[in-house]
């Protein structure tokens, strides 16, 4: 049963790095070098600040925690995030670091490959969390990725709950084995794509059936809302007891490359306006479906009056 009731504020954590995107033809083979009739762009990212951006963009009161470099790119990611209304107060700016990067391979099917150096994002300390959740409240939303040391994710999804909060997990990360059923027990939405659900599970997610006995056995670990993101077929998640499909919406896709950041981004905004989750979930598939048709992180993350919506 739906219970959670929302201040309406959002608290982001996760990576705020620069994209460095290429589109091509198709991806290079090991030991290939492929030439692009396409221009390389150089534009802010970071499935934190992407995050961030696509909650700010539909209307949420969003802050973001986190370490950012003392160089240009820390200047440009700092500044883009003000521009976007988002309260970046409590980042902490790292003179001994630079900024990460991440380099963006997008093919002309809109399928892409990324190499990430996360730079000063792989400072962040529990001591940091500690100091940026101090102001939480009761009703804040804490959305995450697991791109933390699990002391740092720990420390947060603990703090988040003892504090009265929701915690909004998406485990996009080289290691999802830090999702022990310790963790498990603070987060109450999680949101893998069938990949990392496999990972997670040990369920080879291909069926239907295989993604309920995904959904159940992150539900018997303590995840109240588990969500399973397909892609181009929609969401499968669990709610009070029943399995639900959010059917995916077809559209013609020009680069996936933020389509789950703002899925989970365009949610937790809905969720902080006191939307139900079910609401949350067709809000933010929509979300998804606009950004595809973009080519860019955070160039195509649409705003509210963009995505269109309908009453239940």
């Amino acid at each position: 049963m739906w219970d959670f009731s929302a201040s309406g504020n959002i608290i982001c954590m996760g990576s705020i790095i620069m994209d460095i995107s290429v589109k091509c033809e198709q991806f290079p083979e090991t030991g290939e070098t492929r030439y692009t009739p396409y221009p390389y762009e150089v534009t802010p990212g970071g499935k934190g600040a992407n995050q961030a951006i696509a909650a700010a963009r539909s209307g949420g009161k969003v802050r973001m925690l986190g370490r950012i470099a003392d160089d240009l790119y820390g200047y440009e990611l700092r500044e883009n995030l003000r521009q976007a209304g988002i309260d970046t107060d409590m980042l902490i700016e790292d003179k001994n670091e630079k900024s990460g990067v991440a380099f963006v391979w997008v093919n002309e099917c809109g399928d892409n490959q990324i190499i990430c150096s996360p730079g000063v994002h792989a400072k962040n300390t529990a001591d940091d969390v500690k100091k940026g959740l101090e102001m939480m409240k009761e009703g804040d939303i804490l959305l995450m990725t697991m791109e933390f040391p699990r002391d740092v994710l720990m420390c947060a999804v603990k703090l988040a709950k003892e504090k009265g909060g929701f915690v909004i997990v998406d485990p996009s990360a080289a290691e999802h084995y830090r999702l022990d059923e310790q963790m498990a027990e603070y987060i109450d939405i999680i949101k893998p794509n069938e990949v990392e659900a496999e990972i997670i599970t040990g369920i080879k997610v291909k069926t239907r059936e295989d993604m309920e006995r995904a959904l159940e056995f992150m539900e018997e670990k303590g995840i109240s809302y588990p969500l399973i993101s397909l892609g181009q077929k929609g969401i499968i998640y669990k709610t009070g007891g029943k399995v639900c499909h959010e059917q995916g919406i077809a559209v013609e896709t020009v680069d996936s490359t933020a389509a789950g950041d703002t899925f989970i981004g365009a949610l937790a905004c809905c969720l902080a306006a006191g939307k139900t989750i079910e609401e949350a979930i067709e809000y933010g598939n929509k979300a998804a479906a606009k950004c595809v048709q973009k080519m860019g992180a955070q160039a195509s993350i649409p705003y509210a009056e963009d995505i269109e919506v309908h009453d239940r």
